[in-house]
């Protein structure tokens, strides 16, 4: 059932042009920022780095920017559509909806990352490529999607409009990251922002720096606003 539901969304993702216009621009952005920081001329790049730091750094954000446009849809779309009443009567268990859509979207996220790899070809030509700290970016790719999209999934069944899933998503995300900014310090808001904050754990994996704190903070994260996403599930099975 799980698949299904996840296969459902995907085909129904890619037959639309909204996702062919986002991987279009994705593909576009990312690829003349890797040209432009780690090859143009005009932009000197520390040597303390790795020369794919900058491309996966920025392309970091960018994603934070696109990740709500590919979850805005995910529960907003079925009310908009009217199905919703049907995924809401049919014998699916709120899990297993919850995490077909969650699948649903963090594969649209990872299609996003895996168009990252013509990079990893051209640097194979023109340079050496430090293996660990390349895994480690990626694995902070792969990591920071999973949070998005269980994200992007609990604020959609709390609106009924796509847009303002959108507005909303971004906002949250928006929020852990400026947590993550003010993480540089001594005080009490300062160890919150290095607990909570994305920007913080997010640097450790593009610096090479894998921990087993910044990997469960993702996995755990995307767990909690999982929970958050079936308790709003459930509450509209219960109150209509």
């Amino acid at each position: 059932m799980i698949w299904n539901i996840c296969r459902r969304d995907l085909i129904y993702f890619f037959t639309t042009p909204l996702a062919w216009l986002v991987l279009m621009a994705w593909t576009a952005v990312i690829n003349l920022v890797f040209y432009w920081l780690d090859f143009a001329p005009a932009f000197t790049r520390p040597s303390t780095y790795p020369i794919f730091y900058y491309s996966i750094n920025t392309g970091v954000h960018f994603l934070v920017l696109l990740a709500p446009a590919l979850t805005m849809n995910s529960f907003a779309q079925e009310r908009s559509q009217g199905t919703i009443q049907l995924l809401q009567t049919v014998p699916i268990r709120e899990w297993e909806l919850i995490i077909g859509k969650f699948l649903s979207c963090w594969i649209m996220l990872l299609t996003l990352i895996l168009a990252t790899f013509i990079q990893i070809i051209v640097l194979y030509f023109v340079s050496e490529i430090h293996g660990p700290s390349l895994l480690s970016g990626y694995l902070g790719y792969i990591s920071l999607s999973a949070l998005l999209a269980s994200i992007g999934i609990w604020i959609s069944l709390l609106v009924d409009s796509p847009i303002a899933a959108y507005v909303l998503t971004l906002g949250v995300i928006a929020i852990l990251f400026l947590i993550g900014w003010a993480s540089d310090g001594d005080d009490v808001l300062s160890a919150l922002g290095d607990f909570f904050g994305i920007s913080s754990r997010i640097r450790s994996f593009l610096s090479g720096n894998v921990t087993l704190g910044s990997f469960l903070y993702f996995i755990g994260m995307a767990f909690i606003f999982l929970i958050l996403a079936h308790g709003a599930l459930r509450a509209r099975r219960i109150h209509g």
